[in-house]
């Protein structure tokens, strides 16, 4: 998961910056074929591992690219849309505003499956849109940590990992809720996610760029995702 988040982060970045997409182009274009793919996925009922990695990295593109499209000025090819150019929010006012909306959609997805248990539909699309939105948020409070803290990218990921290290053992002991667990846990990795990606890619870090970042890193995925299909299939 964590090294789809970090994935999703850069081809985010990819689309938007270096094929000049922009950021209102992109977070379009990412979100109509997340949006397509979620109703494919429910439609035909598929239980593929293939396509829901797919969906998950297609909700962290379209995350990475809503959160630019909130927080930052606007590319040269936003320009040309109007009304619908970027916000300009900034991280903070973003963060806020994209951790409002995930709060929304978990507490009304949690009122959906409370009183209507049969509800898999809605309960399915709601999680989606859950999981688009702490792309998100892990985005904007990503690039909050890395460009308005001292911890910057290398010291924010450090903390955040430690943090998702600490929620992973309050788990095992029992000490928090199993969904209030993996809600948590996911906004954490999509967080690092996001200061990783900047770590490596940018010029306040590593700075491999996006290309060689993303093929390197979807290599590694493959690696491991063939990795645990073989032993799940050998047990």
């Amino acid at each position: 998961m964590l090294l789809c988040t970090t994935m999703g982060e850069l081809i985010g970045n990819l689309l938007s910056r270096n094929l000049e997409l922009g950021y209102t182009q992109g977070a379009i274009l990412d979100v109509c074929i997340y949006s397509v793919l979620i109703f494919l996925f429910l439609y035909f009922k598929l239980q593929n591992d293939i396509y829901y990695w797919i969906l998950i990295l297609m909700g962290n593109i379209g995350g990475t690219n809503l959160a630019d499209w909130i927080t930052l000025e606007p590319l040269i090819n936003d320009k040309k849309w109007g009304l619908f150019q970027p916000l300009q929010l900034g991280t903070q006012w973003g963060s806020l505003v994209v951790l409002v909306a995930l709060l929304l959609v978990l507490a009304i997805r949690y009122f959906v499956l409370s009183r209507r248990g049969n509800a898999k539909i809605s309960g399915s699309v709601l999680y989606w849109a859950a999981i688009i939105l702490s792309s998100t948020f892990g985005t904007t409070s990503g690039d909050l940590i890395t460009n308005d803290t001292p911890l910057g990218a290398l010291g924010g990921s450090l903390l955040l990992l430690v943090l998702l290290a600490l929620m992973y053992g309050f788990y095992r002991k029992n000490w928090i809720r199993q969904n209030t667990a993996y809600w948590s846990a996911l906004v954490l990795m999509h967080t690092v996610g996001a200061t990783i990606g900047n770590w490596v890619s940018k010029p306040i870090g590593l700075n491999l760029g996006n290309v060689y970042t993303n093929i390197a890193m979807a290599f590694l995925f493959m690696i491991i995702f063939l990795k645990d299909t073989r032993t799940r299939e050998n047990s």
